[in-house]
């Protein structure tokens, strides 16, 4: 049998039970009262610990029944017990757990006794979350809400199951609030970021110092080092440099040094592991920053191409390491990236065992499983690597990053299939980032899928589907299942391909007709709740990545509607009221998640994304400058399309903007010195990695106050294209959706209105503080009938 494979018996088995009652079993509780004794093993660890009094407590919380925990010895003779952990009953009754690995375990009846058991430290402890879950009938939706059935009689039917979990790191970022890992280990996830478990919950495989990724810096310091040894560093086009670059991984004494340091971060790991009472880390990362940069010496250069990948490099460097600290430090795991330019495997190096890959999937459609032909180059690298490496992790991205995360995104029939590859590709971890608390899309729900999936990829992702929802959103759970089947149906037919960072014309099955059924099916879900104030708060949530879709892609809605000879103010959607509910969602969440003081700052962050959307005109024509031209030529971007960089420039409401929005940069004194014009735009290829046309706004293109329209030299677009504003790019513009894909490139316009204000630019008024605002982007494809005017 498979590892895992018998969570599906279970399920068989307890129906069994039932309609069975003549077989034996346990009985636990009768009217209210405890039958059982939970008896805890000689010596407990603290994980152990914690198995005895999570269960006494969910026991009791599903019984109303106070159970006792006494150890072995103290045992009432006359009553059935519940026996925790390496009892000496359990190996008499052939549960030996002394070589059982870390996260094994099982769960047995014996008699009118049960046993639950398994290897140390976190396998009593998953016996005990199984048992709950499995038979009690126990869920844990998310860390504040949960599900315990009431059950004041209570009897364990015949039972014989042992597990461990398919990979053995499992890992999900950021999972949820800090609560020392109980939430994790009730799902089986055994690690948390970077960070660790407490010892309570079993702790788990964590990151020594300096950190869990982008370290090259932190081993090598270039204010420490660059000084002295610029050649530790990238030569990029012929110079050593210290910015944005990565280390010289064929410098010999640049390896002894990160040997040295690699040491003295081993002892600091192991001193912080002693005085915290953990296991020291085995894990230590060195890995490349977190942009390109990569050496180009001529032995770094000779290295790759011989490889065929800056991999070669890479693994070189690493292996050298790995050899230095292995007789000192033989538990010791390197870990590494295999990302952005080193994540194709090289030809012939390949990695020590004690060498952790760590393959990213940075490229891939999130709305198909890594099988599909548009992520089969993925699965390919991934095959690869898995051919190569005896310890190989997957770095998995779930959300999106770009301006409005969190919109309606269907993945969550992704999962299985891709964690049986990795299964099957020799994958031993999985770490995926998905953050984004309160925003991503039906995250409750989807991490619920993930975390038992780790667990056991076999499991059937449609059960798990209806054991959430129905059980989460209670009758108006068949509805929510409709939506997420509704969703991925027009996300498949649609062909759309949503990456990481995702364009807004990427989310090309949004469309008016779906928007307009999914609202229905919401209200239908909500009248299935009526009275029911905490679904109905839960189906809100599960509700706001579709409402605030409908905020974001609000002007193109109502082009939809206005061109099938509609009136924009009979659109069949109501913007305001689903802005008020939007609100209403995200600000409950925010304090169902967020402690106290933390509230107000979370709830203004809402209000600042909300605030512009509705203040945004309800129906935004294109300027009139260019209404002469053919529809299909013109394509317009307004303020709240835009990437901005750590909202440095925030989306405002501006009266004298058209479309009643605009980006707005302020400007301190300071600022002034690096944002005084000239200020230089333009755009740019993102795949080619290229500038396609810039230009620069002097003070005498200003011609006075207010907006004014300033265009870039005629730029061949492509697929792949945004806009960018100013020195630093902090404003970027997508305008992917001007040009199609399968054709050749166009020959575009780009147009921007731009306001500048304050006393630090021509015709700026006193008394106002210096900012720039940016409106909109407008691009024209110059085709037969010439340039706009």
């Amino acid at each position: 049998m498979r590892p895992c494979a018998w969570l599906v018996i279970v399920a068989a088995a307890v129906g069994e039970l039932a309609a069975a009652p003549a077989r034996a079993e346990v009985a636990l509780a009768r009217e209210g009262k405890a039958l059982a004794t939970i008896v805890l093993c000689d010596r407990p660890i603290p994980a152990e610990r914690t198995a005895a009094r999570e269960l006494a407590e969910y026991l009791g919380k599903a019984t109303g029944a106070t159970f006792a925990v006494v150890g072995e010895a103290d045992k009432p003779k006359d009553a059935p017990a519940i026996y925790l952990g390496p009892t000496a009953f359990a190996k008499g009754a052939g549960l030996d757990t002394a070589a059982w690995g870390a996260e094994r375990w099982a769960m047995r009846t014996v008699g009118r006794d049960l046993v639950l058991t398994g290897g140390r430290p976190r396998g009593t402890l998953y016996a005990v979350y199984h048992f709950l879950e499995d038979v009690v009938g126990v869920r844990w939706w998310n860390p504040f809400e949960e599900h315990v059935p009431n059950k004041p009689a209570l009897a364990a039917g015949e039972l014989d199951r042992t597990g461990q979990p398919r990979f053995n790191y499992r890992d999900i970022h950021l999972l949820y609030a800090h609560d020392d890992g109980r939430f994790a280990a009730r799902h089986r996830i055994n690690a948390r970021g970077f960070g660790a478990l407490s010892s309570d919950y079993g702790c788990g495989p964590y990151y020594g110092p300096p950190n869990g990724v982008h370290t090259f810096y932190m081993y090598i310091p270039p204010d420490t080092y660059f000084a002295d040894h610029p050649e530790w560093f990238s030569m990029i086009k012929g110079k050593r440099t210290r910015e944005r670059g990565q280390l010289c991984l064929t410098n010999a004494a640049l390896r002894a040094e990160v040997v040295k340091r690699l040491r003295e971060f081993i002892a600091k790991g192991q001193a912080a592991a002693d005085k915290a009472g953990r296991p020291a880390p085995v894990d230590f990362d060195i890995s490349q920053n977190d942009w390109y940069g990569q050496c180009e010496c001529p032995a770094c250069s000779e290295l790759a191409k011989r490889e065929g990948s800056q991999a070669g490099p890479l693994l070189d460097f690493l292996n050298h390491v790995a050899d230095a600290v292995a007789k000192d430090y033989p538990q010791v795991r390197i870990n590494t990236l295999a990302y952005q330019y080193t994540e194709d495997p090289p030809a012939t190096i390949r990695p020590r065992d004690s060498v952790m890959p760590r393959l990213c999937d940075t490229n891939a459609n999130l709305l198909q499983p890594i099988t599909h032909a548009d992520n089969r180059p993925f699965a390919e690298r991934l095959a690869r690597w898995g051919k190569v490496a005896k310890n190989l992790r997957i770095w998995d991205y779930a959300v999106t990053y770009t301006a409005y995360p969190g919109l309606p995104l269907p993945t969550a029939h992704t999962y299985a299939p891709d964690y049986r590859y990795f299964a099957a590709h020799n994958v031993q971890g999985v770490f995926t980032e998905h953050e984004h608390s309160i925003l991503a899309d039906m995250r409750d729900y989807k991490i619920y899928l993930m975390m038992k999936l780790l667990e056991d990829p076999d499991r059937s992702d449609a059960e798990l589907t209806r054991d959430f929802c129905d059980g989460f959103y209670g009758p108006a759970g068949p509805h929510v299942r409709r939506y997420l089947d509704d969703l991925r149906q027009v996300a498949d037919k649609s062909g759309s391909n949503v990456d990481w960072f995702p364009a807004l014309s990427k989310y090309r099955y949004l469309t008016l007709d779906f928007v307009r059924s999914a609202q229905a099916t919401f209200d239908e879900a909500e009248r299935a709740l009526a009275g029911d104030e905490p679904r109905l708060r839960r189906l809100r949530h599960a509700r706001l990545p579709l409402d605030r879709a409908c905020l974001v892609f609000w002007p193109g809605l109502m082009r939809e509607w206005t061109a099938g000879g509609g009136k924009p103010e009979q659109i069949p959607l109501d913007r305001d009221a689903i802005g008020k509910r939007a609100r209403q969602a995200w600000h409950e969440q925010v304090d169902l998640r967020f402690p106290a003081g933390q509230r107000p700052g979370e709830k203004a962050k809402a209000d600042q994304e909300l605030d512009p959307l509705l203040a945004r005109k309800a129906f935004v024509p294109l300027p009139e400058k260019f209404r002469h031209l053919p529809p299909g030529r013109v394509f317009d971007f307004t303020a709240d399309q835009s990437n901005n960089w750590k909202d440095q420039a925030r989306r405002v409401p501006d009266e004298q903007a058209e479309s009643g929005v605009a980006n707005r940069l302020e400007l301190t004194d300071a600022d002034m010195a690096k944002y005084k014009l000239p200020m230089p735009w333009g755009a740019y290829d993102t795949a080619a990695k290229r500038g396609l046309a810039s230009a620069s706004i002097k003070g005498e293109d200003v011609s006075g106050p207010g907006y004014h329209w300033y265009k870039l030299p005629p730029a061949t677009l492509t697929a792949s294209s945004y806009v960018y504003f100013f020195w630093s790019w902090i404003i970027q513009v997508p305008v992917e959706s001007a040009v199609d894909a399968k054709a050749p490139s166009p020959r575009c316009e780009v147009w921007a209105r731009i306001k500048f204000e304050g006393p630090g630019f021509p015709h700026g008024q006193g008394g106002r503080k210096n900012a720039i605002y940016i409106e909109r982007v407008v691009v024209v494809r110059l085709d037969q009938d010439g340039p706009a005017r």
